[in-house]
């Protein structure tokens, strides 16, 4: 792998806490086990404290790195020092990229939408809402939200996005994300012409992660007939998109709505490269360093890196542990299967 510039990190700042389950969630989801159980068994993870918050993000400012992900597992907005790292990027000319699922909890009640627009618009990137659903019935079944609650937020926050557009020189992109699986599948073109419709900028999706047995049977990659139809739903959205671009003169962009192998489907093999090695980490909680967004407990089996207690990120990417994985992460059974590989990485 070819020396690349590490420009992004992923605080998971408070992966245990979050006011939805998801059922595709690693951590939330009511397929896996309750919170209480898991408070029970003692796994429920701690909140990366303040210190540890403002010793990272400053070690990652001067290594160069160009943008922050706050928590990608839990919901970032309920983390209690989420101010904190809205005034460091600010005060280190960093650019958040933030992930939530729309909800966009706070203590201002009928005014945290625009709360929140008002101070991350801003220094952010990109904002990306979770979405999976163009109905009420699957947006429910999948994410356990109201659509027309989750519509009616994602336009007051692009409303303030647009109008914070015209009075500055920054432009925050919008993209609404999603998981691919056979019970939204149908709807992914309806999804397509919301978000444009709405003004976002972008639809992003991934495919299915199947942390439990019971989302086996909503995976694409698995089975022949589910990835014809998926191939055929990605050329359904090209198509949409381009006559939109031509009609209108505006891009919108389709991320990671790539066509599978038809051939390779059903041995569960998938193509393409690692878009993480070499450009981004990720640090847990505790300050624990991890190398990509695969589930945790699997993660574990590409090695240890370090705790940014004992060592640092500039120690951590010079180790031989990381420069190994590197150059070898395909002969890793998690990185053979990885559904985030990608033939433009």
């Amino acid at each position: 792998m070819s020396q690349q510039k590490f420009w992004r990190i992923t605080l998971d700042t408070n992966p245990d806490f979050c006011n939805l389950n998801c059922i595709m969630c690693e951590d939330h989801s009511p397929y896996g086990n309750s919170r209480e159980t898991r408070k029970q068994q003692g796994r429920i993870r701690p909140q990366m404290d303040r210190g540890l918050l403002g010793r990272t993000i400053s070690e990652a400012a001067i290594l160069g790195v160009t943008e922050v992900i706050p928590s990608t597992m839990g919901e970032p907005l309920l983390y209690p020092h989420f101010d904190l790292i809205l005034d460091l990027c600010k005060e280190l000319n960093l650019k958040l990229n933030l992930t939530t699922n729309g909800t966009f909890p706070c203590r201002k009640k009928e005014k945290c939408v625009e709360y929140w627009a008002q101070r991350i618009v801003p220094i952010c990137n990109d904002v990306k809402i979770s979405w999976n659903g163009a109905s009420e019935s699957i947006q429910q079944k999948i994410m356990g939200t109201s659509l027309d609650t989750h519509i009616d937020k994602a336009r007051r926050f692009i409303a303030v996005r647009d109008k914070l557009a015209t009075s500055t020189d920054h432009y925050c992109s919008m993209t609404m994300q999603l998981t691919f699986m056979r019970s939204n599948l149908s709807e992914i073109p309806k999804m397509v012409a919301l978000a444009i419709e709405l003004g976002f900028d972008r639809i992003k999706g991934h495919q299915l992660w199947s942390h439990f047995p019971e989302l086996e049977e909503q995976s694409l990659h698995n089975n022949l007939n589910w990835a014809q139809q998926w191939n055929t739903v990605v050329t359904e959205c090209q198509t949409l998109v381009n006559t939109h671009t031509k009609i209108t003169g505006k891009a919108f962009i389709l991320d990671n709505f790539h066509p599978l192998d038809i051939s390779q489907s059903e041995k569960n093999n998938v193509e393409g490269n690692c878009p993480f090695l070499g450009k981004e980490i990720w640090v847990d909680p505790t300050g624990q360093i991890n190398v990509c967004c695969a589930p945790d407990q699997q993660r574990k089996s590409l090695g240890d890196f370090g705790n940014l207690n004992q060592t640092s990120l500039s120690s951590m990417l010079s180790s031989e542990v990381y420069s190994h994985l590197r150059e070898n992460y395909l002969e890793f059974e998690l990185c053979q299967q990885c559904r985030m590989r990608r033939p433009d990485a």
